[in-house]
């Protein structure tokens, strides 16, 4: 009796005239006009045409993968041994932290040297030379291979031993947002914005609009060939990397819709119109059965449960014009904490905020000094290692360390230039990238700076990635490179080995100024 209600939910579920209203933590059910005949054809589907397994996880939330897939995951890994998580990237593809740092498979050696490849776009007949890749999501690896994602909409693949191109994709829009790699396909968002003058004027006083134009595409492609396996539009811009579910994958759209599509041919499962009208350049960001949606503009903060779905709290900024405050880049969920950067452009001024993700309430905040206003985009994406923050700051030029229980700032680094995220954490070292494509290597316990590199013309507003001792990086001008830390000098190795960071009083340093 139990299997069979599942089965009548499950189909229910699936009917269009089916439409679900929230108010606090419950739910309010409204039947359509045709109703009725919904819900007898919503049970004769849920007796008769659900597979088995969607019976637990009737709209593909987390939960056993398909027969077909698990035996397809269970062929690959038996010929593939990956140092990565198999099915997810933790960095803008819904992980909790944010730190996109991975041990290497015990008793694997570290093989060739560091390398730095340029890469352009493919030159159009007429044209003597091709402009560089722009490169503005960063990098990606994953078993062996490194995926770049342009703003010109080109995807590229290359190998992370030697830097030689495996293949490139052109799709049809700019990709703003790292891809997420999944066992067997390459997942993309993408937009087309259609942006005319009047938009960007009133883009650069309230940071709205822009983003929530179309309209927005999600594409799957063969991780092997780069093949295009499916295409789908989506209402409203799409900004932010989609995060992967067993059977969907799940995105968030300037529309205000957070949509779930079937990984395998990318039609809709399940739609969720959320409040808002801004979302910015976020990623929902997920952990376990919670998902967190940040609006940029009014500053809002949504929760949403895998398990109905059902949306928990919001979380605004209230008495505020829409262009008096924002909500900037991707939030970090880690454990009982929210961490997001809220930005007030009239002082101007960046302050880290910390909610209690089980009730939408503020834990504590901190301000950083005020400054001036970064160019419209900006971003900051802070991150976690451990029981420390590392936040930063455009309006300040800085990075602070922040205590994740107490909001006690532990050190501040004052830099020449707006960071725009929190770099990478391996063991006591932390790699912080800048706009001028600098690399700097900071000792955690004291924020004092132990090294730099130029590594690109210019690097976007997200971390490198560390695989073992190598480190990637991919600029805005098509440099990607491959550092490795073992060349980089005694201190920074010692600093690499894993120890907690100190939690002493606060320090403010200076760093070297650009050149």
């Amino acid at each position: 009796m139990k299997g069979a209600c599942r089965r009548i939910l499950a189909g229910l579920l699936m009917c269009p005239g089916l439409r679900l209203q929230y108010r606090g933590n419950g739910a309010l059910v409204k039947i359509g006009i045709s109703g009725k005949l919904y819900i007898l054809l919503g049970i004769f589907s849920g007796v008769m045409a659900i597979p088995a397994w969607a019976v637990e996880h009737p709209v593909g939330f987390p939960g056993p993968l398909p027969p077909s897939l698990q035996q397809e995951g269970k062929t690959a890994s038996s010929a593939v041994v990956s140092p990565l998580p198999p099915d997810t990237w933790p960095e803008e593809g819904g992980g909790p932290s944010r730190n996109p740092v991975f041990m290497m498979i015990a008793g694997k050696k570290e093989e060739g040297p560091g390398w730095t490849r340029t890469f352009r776009v493919d030159r159009l007949p007429g044209e003597t030379a091709a402009p560089p890749e722009n490169f503005f999501a960063g990098v990606v690896e994953s078993d062996g291979i490194l995926w770049m994602a342009g703003l010109q909409g080109d995807i590229l693949a290359i190998s992370a031993k030697d830097g030689n191109l495996i293949w490139r994709r052109h799709l049809r829009a700019p990709l703003p947002s790292p891809p997420v790699v999944g066992p067997f396909s390459v997942y993309l968002a993408a937009s087309e914005p259609g942006v005319t003058l009047p938009h960007l004027v009133l883009y650069s006083r309230t940071r709205t609009l822009v983003r929530g134009e179309g309209p927005g595409l999600v594409e799957a492609l063969a991780k092997k060939s780069g093949a295009v396996r499916w295409s789908v539009q989506v209402p409203g811009g799409c900004y932010g990397s989609p995060v992967l579910l067993p059977h969907t994958i799940m995105v968030q759209t300037g529309a205000g819709h957070l949509l779930f599509l079937d990984r395998r041919d990318g039609h809709t499962v399940y739609d969720m119109l959320l409040d808002g009208r801004s979302l910015g350049l976020a990623s929902p960001v997920r952990d376990n059965l919670r998902v967190v949606v940040a609006q940029e503009n009014p500053p809002l903060y949504q929760e949403v449960s895998l398990s109905g779905p059902r949306r928990l709290w919001r979380f605004g900024w209230s008495k505020t014009r829409d262009w008096e405050h924002f909500f900037i880049g991707t939030p970090l969920l880690a454990g009982k904490t929210l961490v997001g950067i809220l930005r007030r452009p009239d002082l101007p001024d960046d302050q880290v905020v910390a909610i209690n993700p089980d009730q939408g309430r503020v834990l504590w905040s901190l301000a950083f000094p005020p400054g001036d206003l970064p160019r419209a985009g900006d971003q900051a994406l802070p991150v976690v290692s451990g029981d420390v923050v590392y936040v930063p700051s455009g309006v300040s030029r800085s990075l602070m360390a922040v205590g994740l229980k107490t909001g006690k700032a532990l050190w501040t680094l004052r830099l020449s230039e707006r960071p725009s995220t929190g770099g990478a954490v391996t063991g006591n070292l932390l790699l912080l990238p800048l706009p001028s494509g600098r690399l700097l290597a900071i000792d955690i316990r004291t924020g004092a700076v132990v090294g730099e590199r130029r590594v690109a013309g210019h690097l976007g507003p997200h971390p490198p990635v560390v695989v073992g001792n190598r480190v990637f990086v991919a600029g805005e001008d098509g440099t990607v490179a491959r550092i490795l830390l073992d060349e980089w000098g005694e201190r920074i190795r010692d600093l690499v080995l894993p120890s907690k960071p100190a939690s002493g009083q606060v320090i403010s340093k200076t760093a070297v100024p650009a050149p």
